[in-house]
C-alpha cells in the first residue's frame, strides 16, 4: 500500500465542501462523474448525468472551485440530452488529455470526439468524430433495438478512451 492511499482528500470538486450532496447544475456542480483526466495543468471531468465535460484550465486549488469551460452544453446551467451534433454530448464517460488535445468517450452517442486543442470557450465544437460516419449520425438509444454488427469503424457505448500519442485505445462496452 502506497503512502498516497493512506492520506485523506484535501480538495473536493463538484460540491462546496466534503459534506454537501447537491446534484444541481452550474460551473461548480457534478452529477455522476465517471471520468477524469489531467496533463498536470488542465483538468477535465466527464459529468455524465449532466451530458457534459467540465474543464479547469489550471489545476483547482479550492473546494468547489468552478470550472472554466463546459463542453457538450451551451452553458453551465444546461444538461439536455439532444440529437448528436459537433457540439453535443450524451452521457460522456471517459476523458483523456494528451498533446494538448481532449479526447471524449461520448457514450450514448456511440462515438469518440477529439478536440485538437483543449477548449477554452463553452460549447466548443469537436474536430474529429470516431465510431460514427458523421457528427450528426443518429444512434439508436435502445441497445436491444440496434441492428448493426461490430466493425473496426463503429462503436456502441464507448466508456473509456486513452492514447499513447501513436495509438488510440477505446473501451467499447456494448461490443465487448
Amino acid at each position: 500500500v502506497s503512502g498516497a492511499c493512506l492520506r485523506t482528500a484535501t480538495l473536493v470538486l463538484g460540491q462546496p465542501d466534503f459534506n454537501s450532496l447537491d446534484t444541481g447544475l452550474g460551473p461548480n456542480r457534478l452529477r455522476n462523474q465517471t471520468g477524469i483526466a489531467t496533463d498536470g495543468n488542465v483538468l477535465a471531468v466527464a459529468d455524465t448525468d449532466n451530458n457534459r465535460v467540465l474543464i479547469w484550465l489550471h489545476m483547482p486549488t479550492a473546494n468547489g472551485q468552478p470550472a472554466d469551460v463546459v463542453v457538450g452544453q451551451k452553458d453551465f446551467n444546461s444538461a439536455a440530452a439532444v440529437s448528436p451534433t459537433q457540439n453535443s454530448l450524451r452521457a460522456p464517460s471517459g476523458v483523456w488529455i494528451y498533446g494538448g488535445k481532449l479526447f471524449d468517450a461520448d457514450t450514448f452517442d456511440n462515438r469518440v470526439l477529439i478536440y485538437n486543442q483543449i477548449p477554452t470557450k463553452n460549447y466548443a465544437a469537436a474536430d474529429v468524430v470516431l465510431g460514427q460516419p458523421s457528427f450528426t449520425s443518429f444512434v439508436q438509444p435502445d441497445l436491444t433495438q440496434t441492428n448493426g454488427s461490430a466493425s473496426s469503424s463503429n462503436m456502441q457505448t464507448p466508456v473509456s478512451v486513452t492514447t499513447d500519442g501513436t495509438h488510440l485505445f477505446v473501451s467499447d462496452l456494448a461490443q465487448n
